[in-house]
């Protein structure tokens, strides 16, 4: 009959328990599935780009539309191309090779390595979005031709049977009855898992536990009789002397003190180091106790956390400021950086409840481009476009930075001012007025036509603010145009051509 030793026994079976372990962990879901937290990745991704796009299409932006599928494929490594799909399906936009990559079949799902997203803008479907990922096991690592998970399963049972088998093979060695030494002091110390070392009055060391050796990397006999200062300890700044130089010195003992010990070139141990008197009958101190609780791995996990939760801050910061560029974007007129409309109405639903808490006045401004259509017909829109900037321009350059200048539709611009008169507006209308009159945009001259209403004149509500200032431009235009007009009662929209 075969005799296994019995160490080889004991490490034998702590390696089935140790595989047993990770086995329940993996089916309590304890381990971390890669692949579930690829596709959650992949998902965000897809929605973000999806997302984008609708933006891009939003604004007819083929020139964007194309950036931004480019540099989703350049900056993510699992993104191998994308494309944009008209409805009727030819490609709008698409990266390199797009074609080529795209295997799904207009009849299957998505898969994790192809996915189509529909693209619906306003309840209008646009077409679809179609993503190419790398498979989701390209970037798993082989090893002589095994898997990644079975590689790691054969290293964690081949190192762990050799470090079983070394460590109780130690263990059952120093728990021989006949290897035990007449110190039962010493033997009782080695056993402890917290370093130990005993100084005598001239701070020589007397007695080194096993486990002090072990992670300080040295032997029993070059440590005994040194000093124990002599062994290159490092302080915290905050701390001038040794912890045991203190403790032989006053006779107190000293708690919980940070040392650090480089045992190689490339490793130092951290140490919270108790050192406390040993006193004799008559209470003179004989010498010195020390513990040492190796914290190397605390200390190191807390510095992982610290830079963890840095990168956290600056990808929140980041992410904050894409959303405060997106929210800009969003409430921004793309010819002239003015507010759009819906962003103008919300600022004015503020602007107005103010106003009547305070008791301040609140005055708006219509204004409109004279003739603008014969502008668009005789020179054509591109002219058009330079000629609505400049009238942007010229009206942000005139109202405060408080004020909101919004482009309302077409040709058509509104203006909102808090805090101010009816008779510094009229000031500010008639100056951009003459300002605009006098303006060249390559050859083409335009005029424009103002009309102001303010709460104090009698309106209840925003809507009332921007029909009355609607009516009193309607006065400007019926009475000849490149005029301003401040609402009276009396006023009334005709019909008829701007």
């Amino acid at each position: 009959m075969i005799r296994i030793n019995p160490a080889v026994r004991l490490s034998f079976g702590l390696v089935i328990l140790m595989l047993s372990i990770l086995l329940l962990a993996q089916a309590l879901g304890l381990t971390p599935n890669v692949e579930k937290k690829q596709l959650a990745a992949r998902q965000q991704i897809s929605e973000t780009l999806a997302f984008q796009v609708l933006l891009a299409m939003s604004r007819m932006d083929e020139r964007l539309l194309q950036q931004m599928i480019d540099n989703a494929v350049m900056r993510n490594p699992e993104l191998e191309s994308a494309g944009v799909r008209f409805p009727t399906g030819g490609y709008m936009r698409y990266t390199e090779d797009h074609d080529k990559k795209w295997l799904l079949k207009e009849s299957n799902h998505s898969s994790p390595e192809f996915v189509e997203i529909p693209l619906v803008l306003s309840g209008v479907n646009r077409g679809a979005l179609e993503i190419t990922y790398v498979p989701l096991t390209a970037g798993e690592k082989s090893y002589f031709g095994l898997s990644n998970t079975v590689f790691l399963v054969l290293f964690l049972c081949c190192s762990a049977f050799i470090g079983f088998w070394f460590f109780i093979k130690r263990a059952l060695h120093h728990l021989d009855p006949s290897s035990v030494v007449p110190a039962r002091v010493r033997n009782a110390m080695n056993v402890l898992a917290e370093g130990v070392f005993i100084l005598d009055k001239r701070e020589q060391i007397v007695l080194v536990n096993t486990a002090l050796t072990s992670k300080l990397k040295s032997d029993e006999r070059r440590l005994l009789g040194r000093k124990a200062s002599a062994l290159g300890w490092k302080t915290d700044d905050s701390e001038k002397s040794l912890p045991w130089e203190k403790t032989i010195a006053t006779g107190e003992k000293q708690m919980d003190i940070r040392l650090e010990m480089p045992v190689n070139k490339n490793e130092t141990k951290v140490f919270r180091v108790n050192a406390v008197p040993i006193l004799d009958e008559k209470g003179n101190n004989q010498g010195v106790i020390a513990s040492f609780d190796d914290v190397s791995e605390l200390e190191a996990k807390n510095e992982q956390l610290q830079l963890l939760v840095g990168k956290l801050a600056a990808i929140q910061g980041a992410i904050e400021d894409k959303n405060r560029k997106l929210e800009y974007l969003a409430s921004r007129d793309p010819l002239t950086d003015c507010y759009n409309r819906r962003a103008m109405r919300e600022r004015l639903d503020d602007e107005f409840a103010k106003a009547q808490n305070s008791g301040k006045d609140l005055v708006c401004i219509m204004l409109d481009i004279d003739h603008f259509k014969r502008v668009n017909d005789t020179y054509g829109h591109g002219v058009g476009d330079v000629v609505i900037k400049m009238v942007a321009q010229v009206v942000k350059e005139a109202v405060r930075d408080s004020d909101i200048v919004a482009r309302f539709g077409g040709e058509e611009f509104c203006v909102v001012l808090p805090n101010a008169t009816v008779e510094q507006v009229k000031i500010i209308a008639k100056r951009c007025r003459m300002t605009i009159e006098t303006q060249n945009c390559g050859g083409v001259k335009v005029t424009s036509s103002f009309g102001i209403a303010a709460l104090s004149l009698g309106a209840k509500s925003p809507n009332d603010l921007i029909h009355q200032a609607d009516e009193a431009l309607y006065n400007s235009k019926q009475n000849g145009r490149n005029m301003v007009s401040v609402w009276q009662p009396s006023m009334v929209i005709e019909s008829g051509p701007k």
